[in-house]
């Protein structure tokens, strides 16, 4: 898709004109942006919130583009579309979180506000998301205008390790594969817990290391490594390590579920993304045209 439609960027938006300035890219370019992330993700203690924020400057387009605008995996049945599967993994967490009218409840990294559009529907509660990310916001309250959503749902730009709202003030809260970005995960998950009534409750789906997993194997580190950067995310934790920051902060830790290991009926994770060898050779091929035609920057 060359052009936009209904509010979703098309090829020329993502690379060219206002659209560009409006992701407050820091470098005035793609490809300078692109020079400077890759600094920050080879040297040490520089993978931090600047980073990230950086990161969906460059990503957000893209992800709206290809994805649409809930940014992350779902657990997907055999039978179900995209979009189907991208709302029932969040109806999931309504559900567990048992929210219901007039909850209050938190969004925390919340992308274009994909998530909590679906969940506002969904249980009714009023939810409110939090991102880094200026363009973010600005991309999540265009879409909850067009779709009738204004007072169900709101959005603000801020750091999730530093919470605006007072201790004890909302009902629930949630983080769909954005807490992962957090280069401390206690700042997040304490701030959390801070904000939390008595009683409440916090969901998330985690990025983390598989069961299998070893650190001393180098095609492994290799691969998380890689993910790492096309993903702008900070070392990447393990499960062990995730239960160890929960506990610490003051949660108990009361369900928990690798969906990725469910093989009954369902696709892989991963299977959007799984091109074939001709389909590889495309993208490069159609990426490196467009570069030499002008219609993309250098460096996409």
């Amino acid at each position: 898709r060359i052009f936009p439609r209904n509010d979703v960027p098309g090829m020329i938006n993502i690379f060219h004109g206002d659209q560009a300035g409006a992701r407050n890219l820091e470098k005035g370019s793609l490809a300078e942006e692109i020079k400077d992330y890759d600094r920050k993700q080879t040297t040490d203690n520089a993978r931090d919130v600047e980073m990230v924020n950086q990161y969906y400057n460059m990503a957000t387009d893209f992800y709206e583009y290809g994805w649409g605008q809930s940014f992350h995996f779902a657990h997907t049945k055999k039978d179900e579309g995209h979009d189907e599967s991208i709302a029932r993994h969040e109806d999931r967490l309504a559900d567990v979180l048992g929210l219901k009218t007039g909850d209050k409840v938190l969004d925390c990294g919340c992308g274009v506000g994909g998530p909590a559009r679906q969940i506002a529907r969904h249980s009714g509660a009023h939810v409110t998301g939090v991102t880094l990310n200026d363009y973010q916001v600005a991309r999540a309250k265009l879409h909850t205008a067009k779709q009738g959503m204004e007072g169900k749902v709101a959005f603000e730009q801020g750091d999730f390790t530093k919470l605006r709202w007072e201790d004890e003030s909302l009902d629930a809260v949630y983080a769909i594969e954005a807490t992962c970005h957090a280069p401390k995960l206690a700042d997040v998950y304490g701030e959390i817990h801070r904000v939390l009534k008595k009683g409440g409750r916090f969901a998330t789906y985690e990025w983390i290391t598989a069961k299998g997993y070893d650190a001393n194997n180098k095609d492994h580190k290799d691969i998380l490594t890689e993910i790492e950067y096309g993903n702008g995310l900070p070392p990447m934790r393990t499960p062990e390590e995730i239960r160890k920051v929960a506990a610490e902060v003051g949660f108990k830790v009361i369900f928990e579920e690798d969906l990725a290991q469910d093989n009954e009926g369902t696709r892989p994770w991963y299977h959007r993304l799984d091109m074939s060898w001709w389909q590889y050779q495309l993208t490069h091929v159609t990426c490196f045209t467009m570069e030499t035609l002008g219609l993309a920057e250098s460096g996409t």
